[in-house]
């Protein structure tokens, strides 16, 4: 029963979801199977518990926010609406984050065979598209088992803050090991070394602005790190020689 029993609390750790203990020995070690499982029932049904009210939150914020947009387009200072718009898209945003970092390890999202080269291209065009200061180097095919879209909004994250943070956009894919990796890398000023894990922690900026432009809710890594422990990988972060920040999501090949 231990060897089940850790199998079973271990598949929860990883994957977010476990499979039940066989009830079956002697009368003490049933008895605990079927403690252990009792218990495996309560947290998941506070677990969906906690999706669903997640969801109502989400929705019960979202129909304000619309209303405050149509408000907004409504003010006759067209400097003034424009900032009220900007103020609720920011507002939009914070919330999926939140919402997405507290649903971390329970994607329903399904594994899929991808190439994460072609994957990175065209998360990068989009971006070239929009003007940003973003390029990519050329690789082979790397195919990995991932989430796909979770794999997606991860690197549009490590951009997003290489763009703002480091002033352009260098993205690559690597193989190391039994690990591929998307890479991105900037021009800015880094990290200090003992900030590092600090940065991927929730609601820790740079910098104290709370603007999303300089700082933003402090969620970005934090959420791309949650991601990439749901997919059995690592958010390696690491100032490079010549200067800048290289953040990597890493994957088993």
């Amino acid at each position: 029963m231990g060897r089940a029993a850790a199998g079973s609390a271990e598949q929860f750790a990883k994957t977010g979801s476990a499979d039940p203990v066989d009830e079956r020995g002697p009368g003490d070690v049933r008895e605990l199977t079927m403690a252990f499982n009792a218990m495996r029932a309560r947290i998941f049904a506070m677990l969906d518990e906690k999706d669903r009210m997640l969801g109502a939150i989400g929705h019960d914020l979202r129909t304000p926010l619309a209303s405050l947009r149509v408000r907004a387009e409504t003010v006759a200072d067209e400097g003034e609406g424009a900032r009220m718009s900007e103020t609720i898209d920011e507002m939009n945003r914070m919330l999926e984050d939140i919402l997405s970092l507290a649903r971390a390890g329970r994607s329903a999202e399904e594994m899929q065979k991808v190439d994460l080269t072609a994957l990175a291209d065209a998360v990068v065009e989009d971006f070239v598209e929009l003007g940003a200061p973003v390029d990519m180097a050329e690789g082979d095919r790397a195919v990995a088992r991932v989430r796909p879209q979770q794999i997606r909004r991860a690197l549009r994250n490590l951009i997003e803050n290489a763009v703002v943070y480091g002033e352009r956009a260098h993205v690559s894919v690597t193989r190391e090991g039994g690990a591929l990796g998307l890479s991105v890398a900037d021009d800015g000023p880094g990290i200090a070394e003992e900030r590092m894990d600090e940065m991927m922690e929730p609601f820790t900026r740079l910098e104290g602005s709370r603007n999303r432009e300089t700082g933003g809710a402090g969620l970005g890594l934090a959420l791309v790190r949650a991601i990439m422990v749901e997919h059995g990988g690592a958010l390696r972060l690491a100032n490079r020689p010549g200067g800048g920040l290289e953040a990597s999501l890493v994957v088993p090949a």
